[in-house]
Formats: C-alpha cells, structure tokens, sequence
C-alpha cells in the first residue's frame, strides 16, 4: 500500500459523518445477509477504487446498516448487551477514523488493542483486500513481560456468521521488542488505547515506528482532554471522569488524557510526520443532549448545546478550536531520517502540506547520573539518545566544559545500558555515555557541563548536563550543580 492523503476534505466531510452517526444510533437498520453483502461490497469498491467524496458518501449513507451489522454480534463469555453499548457510543468515531485512512489499504493492518472487535470487523469489511492483524493485553499485571496469544469467537445469530480472532497478547508498556519483525506494517491503528497506558506510556510511539515500514502510517485516536462536553459537566458541576470499569483492571480507566497539541508534539519528538491533525465530535451536541456520568446520581442531560458552550467560552476570552470529543491523528513514518541545523527549540520551516520539523536539539534525551572529581579528573556519566532513532547512541558523543576562560571538549565512551534500553523501547543498548576529563585539561572554577551528540546522518544536539562549581582540587574533592534530566 502506498497510502495517500491529498488535500483536506470538503468542509462539510465531518459534518456529513457527525450526523450519519448520530442518525444510525436512532435508526439503526437491520439487513438480510444478501443486502448487507452487496452494501459492503459498494463501500470495500469506494474504499479501493473511489475518490474521496465518493467514499465520504457511501460510508454516510451505509451508516446504519453498518452499525445495525456490528450491533448484532456478541462475544462468547461475554455479558449480553456489552458490544451493542459500547458500538452505539463508538461509532461516530468508527466513521471518522475509516474516512481518515491514508488510501488504498491493501497491505499488512496491525491494530492494537483490538477487542471488543467492532472496528476490526469494520476494518475487514471496508479493506477488504489488506491483511489484517490484531493486538491485545488483558493482564491485571501491568509490569507483565509475557507474550501470548488469545482466542476470541464472535457470533451474530441473525446473518449465521461466526468469527474466531486468535491474536498475540502482550503489554505495550514493558514488551521488548513488540512480537512483529522491523518495517512489517503499512498501516497501523492505535486507537483509544494511549490513555490507558500507566507505566511509561510514551516509548509506545517508537516501538510503533519500529514496526512500520518506511513511507507506512500510523492512525491514533484517543479522547480529548480539553473537549466540550468535559466543559460542560464542569460547568454543572459533575465530574467529567470517566467511571471505573470494575473487573477491567488498572488499564481498564483513563490514565491520562492528552491534548491535540500534546499529541502532534509526542509524534514528532519520536520522528513521525503529521499528514493530518484534527478534533472531532462522536455527535451532533446541537441536535441531541450533552450527558453527564458520575457516582453522584443517574446520569443527566445538561442543558447546554454545542453553541451555547462555545458562546460561553469566546465570552470569556477562551478558545474553541480542538474542543472536539476525539483526537484524530495521521501520522507517517518517513523514508529517510530528517534533520536540521535550526536553532535550539525552534522548528524550521517545511513545505506545505507536511509537518513542521523539530530542531535536533528537541529530539534529544539525556540524564545526567553522575559528575564527580577523582584524582585523575572530571568524570561524566549518564545516558542520551534521539527520540526519533530507536537504534541507540550515535556515532560521537562529547562532553564540554566551558570554563570562563576557555572552552574544552572531550570525546565519550559509550556504554551498554539495558535499563535504559528497556525502559524506552530501544534496539541497542549502548546509549549511555562516560567520559573522564583530565585534570589538566579542566578550565578554570566554575564549570558548565554540557553535552554534544552527533550522529551519522549529521543530526546535532547539544544539551547541558550541570555545573562544576569549584576549581580543580588535590584531594579530588569539589561541588557539582547536577541538571538531572535534560530531555523532553
């Protein structure tokens, strides 16, 4: 699949698909199989062959016989009535992510965190000719290292189907490497998943990149931290948290929810391009009510629509842009690692249509374990890698010592350091750093320590580590103004 996403959609794209969804939850429809086949037909013919309009309408116009095909599966083991609760309140956002696709989708499909399976049967009825896989993790164990695999039956009693899902299970967070080869994806879906994630949820994007083959994308949604609706419990006083889901685990609440911009900057740290960024309700809040869910009472209509909430907030001098239920990203994996030379914590510019590219400094982690005097000099330890090269420390690393007087450079070992590897989803473990500074090289008192990386490809950083706050001295002894951490 080369997949493709050309100029943004006609204005009214979102819209259409807001109120399909919105009218499907109302009037769901239920096809005999020979009409549901031949609807699914023309939609998987829309998706491969069609352009983009032709697919925004047949996709709006399927709505509710798609939602009326996904409502009449069940899970075996499963309590009665959960897929068709939770696809009546997901399928706004199914529509959304299957019109966002990059297009065609004929190559291999991973999407992780695949049950309840509704989107993976949408995914396999619209792109029809793609492989597709799924992924998942249901250990309460959230430091697990496992890697297994699950099976899952589906049932839909009205068209006679039944569909078996085995897929390999294993947590994001703490699995090393991920159980598929480098480049095996042309297209990953990471769907509703990241604000799950509770021990280190941000080295996922590079295990994700890994994955991909250069030129793939990645498709993330996830809720939106600041959207409206969460005004509007606020505003009546409601906690605008979700309930805990009993039985699910620590992975079964939200962790952390995140912002657009949050979102487009952790993708790029970690070397993707953004193709498209955007916010969208699952509904149309003009037209039906606002809920409110909390352990307080019943749930509660709130009186405010869509336009009264943004009212309030442009009255106050708040913004409206992104304020929609979801966070939609496509994301790509270049082809060739990008650098710059742009000054430190700015971006440099980028042709239209593709994303800003972050200064190398921005892509830079480091922490500093150690600055200390021996008899022999100053010693430096601590570790340092680029977000967007899951390979591990670069060809030449130094450390500065700039002095009132003079300026000095010395070149680091490399070190092995599993830890680190580990924790960040690394390839390599060398990305730790020493270096021992003669004594008579070291400048004179009061010393900023820094270090400079320089990797193959010409990528530069330079990041300070601390200060060595007094002169040199016999004993060894001296003070050291440690910065901890220096990465993003």
């Amino acid at each position: 699949m080369q997949g493709t996403w050309p100029l943004p959609p006609r204005p009214d794209s979102s819209t259409a698909l807001l109120r399909a969804a919105t009218l499907a939850r109302a009037h769901a429809e239920t096809l005999d199989a020979p009409d549901l086949r031949s609807r699914l037909e023309d939609l998987a013919w829309a998706a491969e062959s069609g352009g983009d309009s032709r697919f925004q309408t047949e996709l709006a116009a399927a709505a509710p016989a798609l939602l009326g095909f996904l409502l009449g599966f069940e899970i075996d083991g499963s309590p009665p009535g959960l897929l068709r609760a939770y696809g009546g309140d997901a399928f706004g956002r199914f529509l959304h992510t299957l019109e966002l696709t990059p297009r065609p989708v004929t190559g291999s499909i991973l999407e992780i965190g695949a049950n309840p399976y509704l989107f993976h049967l949408l995914l396999r009825a619209v792109f029809a000719n793609a492989t597709l896989v799924g992924s998942n993790f249901f250990d309460h164990d959230i430091f697990s290292t496992k890697v297994g695999t699950a099976r899952h039956r589906l049932r839909n009693e009205h068209l006679g189907e039944v569909i078996d899902f085995e897929f390999p299970t294993f947590n994001l967070e703490t699995v090393h490497p991920y159980p598929f080869p480098p480049g095996s994806f042309e297209l990953v879906y990471f769907c509703e998943t990241l604000e799950h994630l509770v021990v280190n949820p941000l080295r996922v994007f590079r295990e994700l990149r890994r994955i991909l083959r250069p030129g793939g994308h990645l498709v993330v949604t996830l809720p939106n931290a600041v959207r409206l609706t969460n005004v509007a419990a606020m505003l009546a006083g409601r906690n605008f948290f979700d309930l805990y889901q009993e039985g699910n685990g620590v992975h079964g609440r939200h962790n952390r929810e995140f912002t657009l911009a949050e979102i487009r900057t952790l993708l790029e740290r970690d070397g993707f391009e953004i193709v498209r960024a955007e916010t969208r309700d699952r509904f149309d809040y003009d037209s039906i009510p606002i809920e409110a869910v909390d352990y307080s009472g019943p749930p509660a209509r709130l009186p405010w629509r869509k336009a009264d909430l943004e009212e309030r907030l442009r009255s106050s001098g708040g913004t409206t842009d992104n304020r929609g239920d979801n966070i939609y990203v496509v994301a790509r994996r270049p082809t060739e690692t990008r650098t710059t030379t742009a000054p430190p914590g700015r971006a440099t510019a980028a042709p239209v249509g593709s994303s800003s590219v972050l200064a190398d400094d921005e892509r830079l982690v480091s922490f500093l374990d150690l600055i200390e005097e021996t008899h022999e000099g100053l010693r430096v330890t601590g570790w340092a890698f680029f977000t967007d090269d899951v390979s591990g420390l670069p060809c030449e690393a130094e450390i500065v010592l700039r002095g009132q007087d003079r300026t000095v450079r010395h070149r680091a070992e490399a070190m092995s350091r599993p830890d680190v590897a580990t924790a960040h989803g690394l390839d390599l473990n060398a990305v730790g750093f020493t270096a021992l500074v003669p004594r008579s090289g070291l400048p004179g008192p009061g010393l900023d320590v820094l270090l400079r990386l320089r990797r193959a490809d010409g990528a530069t950083a330079e990041r300070p580590l601390g200060r060595w706050g007094s002169a040199p001295a016999p004993d060894g002894r001296g003070s050291a103004e440690g910065e901890g951490t220096g990465g993003p």
